[in-house]
């Protein structure tokens, strides 16, 4: 069986027409979303409204509170949660959530779900930002990340926020497979606002990944055009 996996930092869902077009394009059997915003009470979550959409069912984990006046350019000023989520085709078996840090208050969602006779173990994460600088807590977070996922029948969907060459994804590669080794195409940032410290004028750097663990097989890999983020999505088939 090959299952359509997307990654995508949505970037607080602040272009969410784009994002549903694009997703609805991409027609995925799983998405891993980061980025995910929704109201402090629990409303207007960002996963949701893209499941209903679409028809998925979908989970999702708060990390932290923010304003969105720092990080999102086009939605109005108040405090909500932001976090992962997973949204699946199937049945979500079960989900929970994972610490993998706790000064930088950064955590994964993992969800399971049957696909044929097989459950598989999906995790969406989001690590910690460091304008593409080599990172103890980033690596740590790596490390951390990587005591948690089984090792057979995994998917890990990740905004890794670290560029090939780092020692964080030499960190993850040195257990999980990548699903574009080569990771010739960038997919960050579309918008210059992603980041007002890099400052980034095109598109011109790596930051997100797909991994499976070492018993699945990618067959292809895409990265999407797309105008709903500052982040471009990747779909990679994965055969289990």
């Amino acid at each position: 069986m090959t299952l359509k996996i997307v990654s995508w930092n949505i970037w607080g869902g602040q272009y969410l027409t784009e994002i549903i077009k694009t997703l609805r394009e991409a027609d995925a059997d799983v998405i891993g979303l980061q980025e995910v915003i929704q109201d402090t009470d629990g409303k207007n979550n960002i996963a949701k409204a893209i499941a209903e959409e679409l028809g998925y069912n979908f989970v999702f984990v708060p990390n932290y509170k923010v304003e969105t006046s720092r990080l999102f350019k086009e939605l109005e000023s108040k405090t909500v949660e932001i976090g992962n989520s997973i949204l699946s085709k199937r049945k979500i078996n079960s989900f929970g959530m994972h610490q993998i840090s706790d000064d930088k208050k950064r955590t994964v969602i993992e969800a399971q779900v049957t696909f044929g006779k097989k459950a598989v173990h999906l995790f969406s994460a989001h690590l910690v930002h460091t304008h593409q600088q080599e990172s103890a807590d980033q690596n740590q977070q790596a490390r951390n990340l990587l005591e948690l996922i089984p090792a057979e029948n995994s998917i890990l969907m990740a905004d890794v926020n670290a560029t090939p060459n780092t020692d964080c994804l030499k960190i993850l590669s040195g257990i999980l497979i990548d699903s574009d080794p080569e990771a010739l195409a960038p997919t960050w940032s579309v918008y210059q606002e992603g980041c007002i410290v890099c400052s980034s004028q095109k598109i011109d750097t790596r930051l997100d990944y797909i991994f499976t663990s070492k018993d699945l097989k990618s067959k292809s890999f895409k990265v999407f055009d797309s105008k709903g983020s500052d982040h471009l999505p990747i779909l990679a088939e994965i055969q289990i």
